[in-house]
């Protein structure tokens, strides 16, 4: 339920909102698309045949719909210029949004003024300016210009209510686009300006950050197995949603493909040698492959040991430059044989390779099975590090052939989401929570999967979007 203070603020001003506010599709719009409303909900509304009837509605219907419901509306009248609404129920949390909205149709309108931006002081640089661009550059034009700008200012929450809030609409959503029969191969990934600058500077409990580019993010992705005679399907969509997201999130992203086990370990010492570390708040790792435990192959199925071959790479003593700097570890890969029970189908191949002999090989080939990754150390005892396995020690991590994998997937829609307004490990737990809401089916029956997570993080960890090295002195 909305919070009482909140239900006490839309009553107080109810006649003021029956008299001036204006239902229209645009609010509703975005009232659905951030899962405040349900399809119902909206249609409900629109029945009403007068106007004040449909202020009636929707505001009853706000106070049955959580605490986060009374910041979303504060949005959605900002969103539809309804400013002075907004600002007679909460001037505090209304400025912000009205700000943002304001700069970003500014540089929609202005493409000649700072083409990646605002001046040197904003602190709605970095990602924000980059998708702004992309938008210049796609020629989108004026006709669009104040739709878009709308949908790039911060919400107070988007995508994926937590777990402690969320509702069947929202899981109903979020399945929809990340593996539903209209889910687009590449995702739409628009990552919002930071609306939590205030954490920033309280250094004993937040990571800092000071760098305009948060760092560096490679990404590994391992797709054609000749030895194997197969083809990773779908990684190419993987490799792409991580691309623009990590980029939205500052990051500098350095992809690279098709790695023998020799020239992958070759990589990650180079990169654990790299200068640019020195000028970083954290690095990130992403590998896309096929493994087995506590390894990743390269494709020609030599194994590549997780702990020794990589994250070592990056303790302190090889790594200096990245001490107390988080270092996060992503490995996409089954981390065996079974299959997590479940219901449901979907097409879908996991990520598996055993001990690689003949008959193994051949089974694989029948039954189509793609990648598995390695697992997770018992213990880790390095600082500042986070590793996020797609599946738990033991178990397949599936892949769609046609999207991409489901870990990956469930990451890049929270990540984009929430990466506004959450530290990293409670995103993760999202993640898993979105994860664990798909299933497969195949001969033995239904089947699901679980990330798998350690970290030895010391603070919070978060990206704060958007936001440029100015903003946290």
């Amino acid at each position: 339920m909305m919070s009482p203070t909140d239900q006490d603020n839309l009553l107080r001003n109810r006649l003021l909102l029956v008299r001036q506010m204006k239902v229209t599709e645009d609010l509703l719009s975005c009232l659905l698309e951030d899962y405040t409303l349900t399809v119902e909900m909206k249609q409900e509304i629109e029945s009403e045949r007068t106007e004040s009837r449909r202020v009636g509605v929707l505001l009853d219907t706000l106070m049955r719909r959580g605490n986060k419901a009374f910041d979303r509306f504060i949005y959605a009248l900002v969103q539809t210029d309804q400013d002075s609404l907004a600002l007679s129920l909460d001037k505090d949390r209304a400025h912000p949004y009205i700000e943002a909205r304001n700069r970003a149709r500014q540089l929609c309108s202005n493409p000649q003024s700072n083409a990646i931006g605002f001046s040197q002081n904003s602190h709605w640089q970095g990602p924000f300016q980059y998708m702004m661009a992309q938008i210049m550059m796609s020629g989108a034009g004026h006709a669009v210009s104040s739709s878009i700008a709308g949908a790039l200012v911060s919400q107070p929450t988007d995508g994926l209510c937590s777990a402690v809030d969320a509702n069947y609409e929202d899981i109903r959503v979020a399945l929809n686009e990340i593996s539903g029969p209209n889910a687009r191969n590449i995702m739409h990934i628009q990552v919002l300006p930071s609306t939590n600058l205030h954490l920033a500077n309280n250094l004993q409990k937040v990571y800092p950050i000071s760098h305009q580019i948060r760092g560096r993010a490679l990404i590994i992705n391992n797709q054609k197995f000749h030895k194997l005679n197969m083809f990773r399907d779908g990684a190419d969509y993987d490799r792409e949603n991580l691309k623009m997201l990590f980029q939205q999130l500052s990051f500098e992203v350095i992809v690279r493909e098709n790695l023998t086990a020799e020239q992958m370990k070759a990589l990650v010492k180079e990169e654990s040698l790299n200068p640019g570390h020195r000028n970083a708040d954290m690095f990130v790792l992403f590998v896309l492959s096929h493994g087995c435990h506590g390894n990743i192959y390269g494709t020609d199925v030599e194994k590549v040991s997780i702990d020794e071959d990589i994250t070592s790479c990056f303790s302190p003593e090889n790594c200096p430059a990245l001490m107390g700097k988080p270092k996060i570890f992503f490995i996409q890969a089954c981390q065996g044989e079974l299959k997590g029970r479940v219901y449901s189908p979907d097409s879908a191949e996991s990520d598996a390779i055993s001990e690689i002999d003949p008959t193994m090989i051949e089974k694989m080939k029948e039954l189509q099975l793609g990648d598995k990754e390695g697992f997770v150390p018992e213990y880790f005892n390095r600082a500042d590090v986070v590793m996020s396995y797609a599946t738990v020690k033991g178990y397949k991590a599936w892949r769609r052939t046609d999207l991409g994998s489901w870990f990956v997937r469930c990451l890049v829609y929270i990540f984009s989401r929430r990466a506004h307004s959450e530290h990293l490990l409670d995103m993760l737990t999202e993640v898993n929570a979105l994860l664990t809401k798909l299933e497969t089916s195949g001969a033995e029956g239904r089947y699901g999967q679980l990330a798998e997570k350690s970290d030895t993080l010391t603070k919070k960890l978060y990206f704060f979007p958007g936001a440029v090295a100015s903003s946290f002195k």
